[in-house]
């Protein structure tokens, strides 16, 4: 820093271009001879001093002042001297223009706070200070816009809304006075301190225009009444306004609470389409407002200005913010990044718009700096469009001012591209309803269904629909009249339907009828939220996924009358798309997203955290079933995927269930959240991965803890005790209800001594129980069993268990007879529910594991029957025209099962399922009951 008053040569040129390219800057040098010193002070080379400095630095000046006179020239002269170390440094592309907008919004922050202080000081030697339940109560002052976005214009103006915490009054005066009259007088101050015009200017223009009912509202209102307008009169353009607002004072329990009073109404809990119609609406506005004012090459309002960049982010936040936290935020460029990482836009695509809106914000910059003017238009005169060009032309590579002129169009290409495509082109909008117009007019006009059919050979005579397409199209008609729409409903409808029905008509002729007799049903469900009729609107893909699976599978629009959140899943056609992954990729991507989502809540919120599972467990649910439904999944994959997800879930079960019980409780000896000394053993369809849409999960708990030992908290308990406490709040992490169901019913019947058994067993006791007490049965069982929880050292254990327990020498005949016995009594048992040739092939592959592992233990290398299959046909023991007839008997009749109740028509006729059972049957006779191995 130099401190002899004397710039340096570098400085002097910087000074120097500075001020011939900026009347604002020659102005100030010659207006105000400090203002050398500062800038020698501060040094150029050197960014603004941190808000903290700048703050300490007013008040000490504010300090020395005797009155508002001189109060009003330090503000001034404050903001006009920072100002111009500002511009010489932007002038200069001595720093990004990011830095240049955090910096005007930090003076500005350092400068308003200063007003207030000033202002509520002057009131309160003079009535007293108002009290509140956390203490004095301030003015709490909202920066809207660019203020509250950290982004501000170098010459803009500021929107504040003033409120303060609670109504009152100065009781002990001789005249009482309301605290609102109190917080008026020092709103009013305030303004007049930054808003006034003196010898100096003013600090900054101030806009009062966005708070509750503008121009005609109170200047302050007390929270509770902010609260009562934003719930029962906020508009959707104010939700666009409040993205932006950022509470200036420092923050104290007051702010939190008026933060928590505003972030329901800008913030929707569920995905929020509602916005995109409001959106359009102000787009409208705008380019009504340009025509009226024949405004041209402006740079903020014209088509692909830095308000549609603004207005892209905010329909992401409004639409999404209630789902992604880290979408609140007023800041443009936080925004941004998250839409890009959560992939709501093309990453590369978010670049480019940023890069773009940076090019604009600094040619608005250069603007307002030429003369500290508020304007966004490109000038049109020669003496500033050279001072446009002297400062952007080296950043941009552009020699003249047509080549900028140029490059600063293809910028606002770019964005135009960008905004349009979120919310369409009116005049291509316009296009589209006339070439709906007949279906508008079948929607509308309500008619008999042998109208209707004339209406639609009338105006498209080539359209072939069925008779029972215009039954269940009257049937519509009829009921929507029952439906709790409201005005904003039913204009949604109105405009969705006709979208709907030329869909159906030009992509799924073939079953139309079902198709509508689907929508009226989800219609139906969903008419009194108005957000998901949006979501339809404005996503083509969401309705034409729809319509593919209103045709072809009840459970899917089962699902969806059940959960209408799951009409979210079919904004993303990725997950309907065939994949080449393999297991080790999708438990990580499961993990991944789970983790993400996870993230989102607050580690104390338990019931938020069990909402948030099941919403997973659903939404991850139904992509997979897309898939199958599609044959964009072989069966075994399906079941992959079905198992890795219960097995990622249940982890995560296990893990919020350790830590709310050793928080009680504490750890058990030698544990941690890392190595729980807890395993949990997969059996039947989660053992073998082959899991169904609505598979329990068959396991057994073991841990390999001393029984004598004592967790380590306040309230101590046996590790025993610990143990089934454990085991307990996972099942009912598992099993409790909510309104999106539960996650998965848990069985433990298979465990030692079954239902009066201990629902946690140390390991040595699992061991001996199967090594002394196990039935066959419980050895077949043991077959498709694999530890899906736990530490390498218990993991061990039990393989080893599992191993000696499958290897040891057997009778085969002893073993056949009590096979095939356990085999008949779940035919009594069952009935009609037996799985029938499906069960046969799990029995004669648990049989030949069991007989023949001793000598071969590959067999049991792998838990599930088709890679056991697989094992027999490598080793020999079974010939590869019965392995062949065995596995492909297996994937069929699996695919089968799950389609059963996925899709409306059979995936394999009835005669070929008769001949799979009469083959596997045969097979099964000839193993087991005639002993011809």
């Amino acid at each position: 820093m130099n401190t002899n008053n004397q710039l340096t040569a570098q400085h002097q040129a910087y000074l120097e271009f500075a001020s011939t390219h900026s009347k604002f800057v020659a102005d100030i040098l010659q207006r105000y001879p400090q203002a050398l010193t500062l800038l020698t002070e501060m040094g150029l080379s050197q960014p603004l001093p941190p808000e903290k400095n700048l703050s300490e630095n007013l008040a000490t000046q504010i300090e020395q002042c005797s009155n508002e006179t001189e109060q009003l020239a330090v503000l001034r002269q404050f903001r006009h001297l920072h100002m111009t170390h500002i511009t010489i440094r932007d002038y200069n592309a001595l720093q990004p223009i990011e830095a240049s907008l955090e910096q005007v919004t930090a003076l500005a922050n350092v400068l308003i706070r200063q007003a207030y202080a000033c202002a509520y000081s002057h009131f309160a030697k003079r009535y007293g200070t108002p009290m509140g339940e956390h203490g004095p109560q301030h003015l709490y002052m909202l920066g809207m816009g660019k203020l509250g976005g950290g982004e501000l214009n170098f010459s803009s103006d500021i929107d504040l809304i003033f409120t303060y915490p609670a109504s009152g009054e100065f009781s002990e005066r001789r005249k009482p006075l309301e605290y609102q009259e109190f917080f008026i007088k020092v709103a009013q101050k305030t303004i007049y301190l930054l808003d006034s015009n003196t010898v100096d200017g003013q600090v900054f223009r101030v806009d009062m225009r966005l708070r509750p009912f503008g121009d005609s509202g109170p200047l302050v209102l007390p929270f509770s009444a902010i609260e009562d307008y934003y719930q029962q009169q906020g508009r959707s353009w104010e939700r666009f306004a409040m993205l932006k607002a950022r509470i200036i004072n420092p923050a104290d329990a007051y702010s939190i609470e008026l933060a928590k009073i505003l972030r329901p109404f800008i913030y929707r809990r569920y995905v929020d389409f509602s916005v995109i119609e409001a959106l359009r609406d102000l787009k409208l506005k705008i380019v009504q407002e340009n025509r009226r004012l024949q405004r041209k090459d402006n740079i903020k309002l014209g088509s692909g200005g830095i308000r549609e960049v603004e207005f892209l982010a905010q329909s992401f936040q409004l639409i999404y913010g209630g789902r992604v936290k880290a979408l609140q935020s007023p800041s443009l460029f936080n925004a941004l990044a998250v839409i890009s990482a959560e992939g709501f836009m093309p990453a590369e695509d978010v670049e480019a718009i940023k890069q773009a809106y940076l090019v604009l914000r600094k040619v608005e910059h250069c603007l307002q700096q030429y003369n500290n003017a508020q304007t966004q238009t490109l000038p049109s005169q020669a003496l500033p469009q050279a001072a446009l060009l002297a400062v952007c032309g080296p950043l941009y590579n552009c020699t003249d001012y047509l080549q900028l002129q140029a490059f600063i169009a293809a910028q606002m290409t770019v964005v135009k591209r960008a905004f349009t495509a979120l919310i369409r082109n009116e005049e291509d909008e316009l296009d589209q309803v006339e070439s709906e117009q007949v279906w508008q007019d079948l929607w509308r006009v309500t008619q008999a269904p042998a109208d209707l059919h004339m209406t639609l050979q009338q105006a498209s005579p080539h359209t072939e629909l069925p008779q029972a397409f215009f039954d269940a199209l009257h049937t519509l008609q009829t009921q929507r009249q029952q439906w709790p729409l409201g005005d904003r409903g039913e204009a949604i409808l109105n405009k969705l339907m006709p979208l709907f029905l030329a869909d159906i008509a030009s992509d799924f002729p073939e079953y139309s009828h079902a198709c509508l007799d689907a929508l009226g049903q989800i219609i139906t469900a969903v008419s009194s939220r108005t957000t998901y009729l949006e979501l339809m609107y404005e996503n083509a893909q969401v309705r034409q996924q729809l319509l593919r699976f209103c045709g072809i599978s009840d459970w899917v629009i089962q699902r969806i009358l059940a959960y209408p959140v799951l009409l979210d899943e079919l904004i993303h056609p990725q997950y309907v798309q065939r994949t080449q992954h393999d297991i080790h990729t999708w438990r990580n991507e499961f993990e991944h997203e789970l983790q993400q989502a996870l993230l989102r809540v607050e580690p104390d919120d338990h019931e938020l955290q069990i909402h948030t599972l099941r919403q997973y467990k659903l939404a991850q649910h139904f992509r997979i079933a897309a898939a199958d439904i599609l044959d964009y999944l072989p069966i075994a994959q399906v079941s992959d995927k079905l198992t890795l997800l219960a097995e990622t879930i249940l982890t995560q079960v296990v893990q919020h269930a350790w830590e709310q019980i050793t928080a009680k409780f504490g750890c058990p000896p030698n544990t941690s959240a890392q190595n729980m000394g807890l395993g949990i053993i997969g059996y039947g369809k989660l053992g073998g991965w082959e899991l169904s849409y609505s598979s329990d999960l068959d396991i057994v708990v073991v841990h390999n803890q001393s029984p004598q030992g004592q967790t380590d908290g306040n309230k101590s308990i046996s590790t025993t005790e610990f143990y089934v406490k454990l085991v307990q709040r996972i099942m009912h992490l598992c099993t409790t209800a909510t309104l999106l169901g539960d996650l998965y019913e848990v069985d433990l019947r298979l465990r030692p001594s079954g239902n009066s058994g201990l629902l946690v067993t140390h390991i040595t006791t699992y061991r001996d129980y199967l090594a002394n007490d196990a039935w066959t049965w419980e050895l077949q069982a043991l077959v498709r069993t694999r530890m899906i929880f736990g530490a390498a050292d218990i993991q061990n254990e039990f393989k080893y268990i599992r191993t000696s327990q499958l290897t040891q020498k057997r009778q085969l005949t002893e073993l056949r007879q009590e096979i095939v016995n356990m085999r008949d009594k779940m035919r009594t048992h069952l009935g009609e529910k037996d799985k029938g040739a499906l069960a046969d092939i799990e029995f004669l592959t648990q049989y030949w594991c069991l007989a023949y592992s001793s000598q071969c233990p590959e067999l049991i290398a792998y838990s599930d029957n088709l890679r056991q299959l697989a094992a027999l046909g490598k080793a020999g023991l079974i010939t590869p025209s019965n392995e062949q007839l065995l596995t492909e008997s297996y994937l069929t009749l699996r695919h089968h099962q799950h389609h059963k109740n996925l899709q409306r028509a059979t995936v394999h006729s009835p005669k070929k399922i008769a001949d799979i059972a009469q083959r596997v049957h045969s097979l099964w006779q000839r193993i087991l009951l005639d002993g011809a191995d």
